[in-house]
């Protein structure tokens, strides 16, 4: 084994990495997707009722939809930083109005 891969395999940084990706993995696997199953009944529910969107819940699933990217992001090793709760909840970004809501 060589000192750079020994040195490697001790780093404290790439053991917390795996743990952390381990528990993203199961809490984008299933919280999210069970978060995602719920609002996606009760959007459902409240546009057949109402007529229109739950705004509050479309805007927490635009937040929901940023957190999973973030996610997917840090599991891919397309991104270094850390998903919340080690950042703020990600926001979405301003997007044009001219986006088509049902």
């Amino acid at each position: 084994m060589t000192s750079e891969l020994s040195t490697r395999m001790r780093s404290g940084q790439t053991w917390l990495r795996l743990a952390l990706m381990i528990i993203y993995f199961f809490v984008v696997y299933t919280v999210v997707r069970l978060l995602v199953g719920i609002s996606m009944l009760f959007q459902f529910v409240h546009q057949l009722v109402k007529g229109a969107q739950a705004e509050r819940l479309h805007e927490f699933t635009a937040d929901l939809n940023s957190f999973s990217y973030s996610v997917l992001q840090y599991l891919t090793f397309n991104s270094d930083e850390r998903p919340f709760p080690f950042c703020d909840w990600p926001a979405p970004n301003d997007q044009d109005d001219s986006s088509t809501h049902y």
